[in-house]
């Protein structure tokens, strides 16, 4: 029990995010975001913008899906996500001109463990050609950067391996984040 607990406690931003999640489901369930998305102006979109701004940092973006699900499905959702998506664009600027601090140490300490050794030497070994691994690392960062994950890990990816020009980088996050969360809010009309 003391060896488990010591493990979780290795990995204190992972674990915040997992309780983040769980404190934005729990809030949802209960209709608090309904509430703040009403306060902010619910039937225009001023809720977007914030739950944008909210999508790309890790510890915030179980909050910010909750927001979009919970907005009222009266303005147009493709605006909304031009709206929603800007705003996350420039949280990963700041991400990004930041020098990545948030979850940097992290993934140094996840590079040592067992499972991403091996995915590693899978991933860099030579029969896989550079031009493909390259493939695979922009894919993998863009999935990341347009999904409710922490964009942090994305932005991390991305500058840490490659010399992307920041204006570059803010089109590939405005394009990224406006499409995960157009697909959120889509399919949020579709379930509720």
């Amino acid at each position: 029990m003391h060896n488990t607990l010591r493990r979780i406690t290795e990995y204190p931003k992972l674990l915040c995010f997992l309780l983040s999640c769980v404190l934005a489901y729990i809030l949802f369930r209960q209709g608090a975001f309904q509430e703040v998305v009403l306060a902010l102006n619910g039937h225009g979109y001023i809720s977007f913008f914030l739950g944008g701004i909210l999508f790309s940092f890790g510890f915030t973006s179980p909050f910010a899906v909750a927001m979009f699900i919970a907005a009222p499905t009266g303005p147009n959702p493709y605006l909304a996500a031009l709206i929603a998506g800007f705003g996350a664009c420039l949280s990963d600027l700041c991400i990004f001109g930041l020098a990545r601090l948030s979850f940097t140490e992290e993934l140094h300490r996840l590079r040592s463990t067992v499972i991403l050794q091996r995915l590693h030497a899978l991933f860099h070994h030579q029969s896989i050609p550079e031009r493909v691994r390259q493939y695979i690392l922009w894919s993998f960062a863009g999935l990341v950067i347009a999904s409710p994950l922490p964009d942090e890990f994305g932005v991390v990816l991305l500058g840490g391996v490659t010399n992307i020009d920041s204006r570059w980088f803010g089109i590939l996050c405005f394009t990224l984040n406006t499409a995960g969360i157009l697909l959120i809010l889509l399919a949020s009309r579709t379930i509720v």
